[in-house]
């Protein structure tokens, strides 16, 4: 496919991604490609959704099939199969749990505004917390990466990029990670599988996995946690409503169990922590050539 400008980049595995759809229709003509690595185990349960997506519709979708070895290695084979197919100048770093906003489109659109000395273009994430009512916080994030010859991930998880020396340029642009709001079980198998990659921490063993204590759990996060009162992506909308709906108890219990953690002094420091998260990435309207990836 000729005169591509930038390509999403996305591993996936065998396990179940409630939001790979929504983020698909959340990149659905803002990017000219899909590269995906499915490293899933035998059949792969995203065939119908990749297929189904803008992406398989219009022949825009690239899979590479590889048994998962680290996140290094998958990514990487991303990048191969991003020259491959002539994929543009730009990688987007995406994940399956996380949708963008309506203002991506004219971020990609204006990509080529960004001058040369930029490798690399962030913006911020909300990391919604056992509720889409609640996040601990809003994060700055890699979002696009110019393609450049020799440029490679490296380490086996939390993989960072190599090979590009330009400047960031952070946008305000806010979009939302869902990664951590399904039941602690999940977040619980995510902790087992990073430590087998060698990440330290405390594990949750395997028989122990359907009797996690959210209380206990995250005892240390839910002082931490912040109202969330704005609005979900569009794209996510209708699986939030659903997911809402399915898990509306352990919603609810996360939602007391905040309220219990949080005193009045607790809610006035986390008042002025919301502000912050919130003049940081507003901020970013200050700077012209930020501005110009948002017309």
């Amino acid at each position: 496919m000729s005169g591509m400008r930038c390509a999403a980049h996305l591993i996936v595995g065998s396990r179940d991604e409630p939001f790979l759809g929504s983020l698909l229709e959340s990149l659905a003509g803002a990017v000219d490609a899909l590269v995906v690595n499915d490293n899933s185990s035998g059949i792969s349960p995203h065939d119908e959704t990749l297929r189904a997506s803008w992406f398989g519709r219009t022949g825009r979708l690239f899979v590479d099939r590889a048994p998962f070895t680290d996140f290094s290695a998958a990514r990487n084979r991303c990048l191969d199969l991003h020259a491959q197919i002539g994929g543009g100048l730009w990688a987007v770093f995406v994940d399956a749990d996380e949708v963008h906003g309506e203002a991506f489109r004219r971020i990609t659109r204006n990509l080529d505004a960004a001058p040369d000395a930029y490798d690399f273009v962030d913006g911020y994430t909300w990391h919604f917390f056992q509720s889409f009512d609640l996040y601990t916080s809003i994060e700055r994030r890699m979002a696009f990466f110019r393609v450049k010859p020799g440029v490679r991930w490296e380490g086996a998880v939390h993989e960072q990029l190599r090979g590009l020396d330009g400047r960031r340029l952070a946008l305000p642009y806010v979009y939302a990670h869902y990664g951590h709001v399904l039941p602690p079980r999940r977040h619980a198998e995510k902790g087992r599988q990073y430590a087998g990659l060698g990440q330290t921490g405390e594990v949750v063993p395997e028989e122990q996995l359907d009797m996690i204590d959210p209380a206990a759990y995250f005892r240390s996060i839910w002082p931490l946690v912040l109202r969330f009162t704005g609005q979900h992506p569009p794209a996510a909308r209708g699986v939030v409503a659903r997911l809402k709906d399915e898990y509306a108890r352990e919603q609810a219990r996360a939602r007391e169990l905040a309220r219990a953690a949080q005193p009045p002094l607790v809610r006035a420091r986390n008042f002025a922590f919301k502000l912050n998260y919130e003049q940081r990435w507003r901020s970013r309207f200050l700077n012209p050539i930020a501005r110009s990836l948002l017309r």
